[in-house]
Parts: C-alpha cells; structure tokens; sequence
C-alpha cells in the first residue's frame, strides 16, 4: 500500500507513487492479459480498417462505426476497473462507495487529500503523461522498424494503421488501469 504521510517533496513522494502504480498497473495486466487484449482489439481493428479504407466512408457508416466503438470503450474502462480491484479491494471498494454516507466520506477524503497534496498529484500526472508519451514513441518506432523488415508494411498508410492499432492494443488499456490504480489510491 502506498504510504500518503509522508511529504519530503512531490517529486520524491510522486517517483515512489508512480512506481507502485505501475507495479500494480504490470501485476493487472498479468493477470488477464487475453481479457485485455480482446477488450482492446475492437477499437484496434476499426482503427486500423477506418485507415486503411482508400475510398470515402459515408457518414452513416462511421457514425455507426464510432458508435460501436464508444460502446466498446466504455466496456473497456469497466474492464479495467474490475482487473485493477482484487477480492479484497473490491470489497473495500464496496464499503466504500456503495452506501451514501462512505461515499461522502471518500469524497471529502478524497478532497482533503488534493488540497493538501495537490503538488504530488500533478507530478504524479506528469510522469503518467511522460512515460506514456515515450511508450507511444516506442510503439512507433516499433512500428517502423517492422516495416522495413517485412513487405506489406512499407506503405505509410499501413505504417499509420500499423501504428494506431499497437497504440490501440497496448496504450488504451495500459493508461486507463494505471489511471484506476492513481484514483484508487486517492480515495481510500
């Protein structure tokens, strides 16, 4: 559990933080890797085929399309809820915000908290958006770098769908577990 009296400085407190969320982010994720994968490859593959269309979708369809998608999204967040909340954490998630009055009280918690920490919290986010910035950078790369190995992904279109369909597997349900653990954490 992550120690919250500590206050040497945010970056200090924030470093360890970020560490522990992404220990719990890691041990998530190895525990339902396929669940993950499958909730994740629907939004991957309208990604890629939205990109690699070469005559115009008509609006209707990528209505329809990105309709489809939302709908999987937020299936992907409940998801990602649910593998972050072990037995135990799911029944201290339950105590606290399935009753109004536990509710309340974890807000105001929770409120307290961001007044009095508010400076950990931000660093906090910002090593949440540089370590998913470099990820994206290296799932890029990673993306190019199979290109000029094989042959179908030569193509700049393809690299692009290429790209956007690892970004889709990998960064999606990698930030939002890792956003469920930083919030998590906050309320309790």
């Amino acid at each position: 559990m992550i120690l919250w009296s500590f206050a040497p400085t945010g970056l200090e407190t924030a470093w360890r933080n970020s560490g522990e969320f992404w220990a719990q982010t890691g041990m998530a994720v190895a525990r339902h890797p396929l669940l993950l994968l499958v909730c994740s490859a629907v939004p991957a593959a309208e990604r890629a085929y939205t990109l690699l269309q070469t005559n115009p979708i008509p609006g209707w369809k990528l209505t329809r399309l990105e309709a489809l998608v939302t709908l999987w999204r937020i299936l992907l967040c409940a998801v990602a809820v649910w593998v972050t909340l072990s037995p135990e954490r799911w029944a201290a998630f339950r105590l606290h915000f399935f009753d109004n009055v536990a509710l309340q009280r974890s807000l105001q918690r929770l409120g307290a908290y961001l007044g009095n920490h508010l400076h950990v919290v931000l660093w906090e986010l910002v090593f949440f958006a540089a370590a998913f910035l470099l990820l994206n950078f290296a799932l890029v790369r990673t993306a190019k770098g199979l290109a000029r190995l094989g042959g179908a992904l030569r193509k700049a279109v393809r690299q692009k769908a290429f790209a956007s369909a690892l970004r889709n597997l990998v960064l999606a349900p990698l930030a939002l577990i890792y956003l469920v653990e930083l919030l998590q954490q906050k309320f309790y």
